[in-house]
């Protein structure tokens, strides 16, 4: 594991609010969710259940659907149009919380193998701001929301081998056509877990074309 990695923080749902999660679950709604309940462990939860999450800034979509752009991945899975969701809730809230005046967001939600085994889930989020100068990780964060969906018609990522980090799983879905949420889960910066990071777009940028596979290019 790198020294940059994170992990989420240890936590364990009491049957009380796993009552709560089934509750929330069968009324296809977050408000049944205690407010006690960090988000994280609600939405971690419902992947454990067998659903996969979309998170976006944009609330209130009643369909998702395939985007048409160049994703410019090193591994091809990740260039595929489609609607990408994950299988773990930490890594969809990233999508979810990102303010859309950064101009770039170096993110990441894996397994490590290690002596034939898939290790704990491992992160990195970093921001780029837009314009301006922003001191403040804060500041390029905003509320969001994380629909829940069937896997139905998803196909996930092959594990596959990172030159940098050794054979790896993201929990990383797409399907090819649109899909119809389940339900939402609002979130806001304060439901995130992790720290993250700020970086200067321009020099990631010159880093990756250096070198692809040198996630997330941070300075020596």
């Amino acid at each position: 594991m790198k020294s940059w990695m994170l992990r989420a923080p240890a936590d364990v749902l009491s049957p009380a609010d796993e009552a709560a999660c089934r509750a929330a679950l069968r009324g296809r709604t977050a408000a049944q969710v205690p407010a006690t309940l960090p988000k994280w462990v609600f939405l971690r939860w419902l992947t454990e259940q067998g659903f996969l999450l979309h998170g976006s800034p944009v609330g209130e979509l009643t369909e998702l659907r395939p985007a048409e752009k160049a994703y410019r991945q090193p591994d091809e899975f990740s260039n595929t149009i489609g609607v990408y969701a994950a299988s773990d809730g930490i890594w969809a809230m990233m999508y979810a919380l990102r303010n859309p005046q950064t101009t770039q967001m170096s993110d990441m939600g894996l397994r490590l193998q290690k002596n034939g085994q898939w290790g704990e889930m491992c992160y990195f989020m970093s921001l780029a701001p837009r314009q301006g100068q922003v001191n403040r990780v804060e500041e390029l964060l905003v509320s969001g929301t994380v629909y829940v969906l069937s896997r139905e018609g998803f196909q996930n990522s092959s594990p596959y081998h990172n030159p940098g980090l050794g054979e790896v799983q993201e929990s990383h879905w797409v399907c090819p056509t649109p899909v119809r949420p389940l339900f939402a889960v609002p979130v806001q910066a304060a439901d995130f877990p992790l720290p993250v990071r700020l970086h200067d777009r321009e020099t990631v940028d010159a880093r990756c074309q250096a070198d692809p596979w040198g996630f997330p290019w941070l300075d020596p």
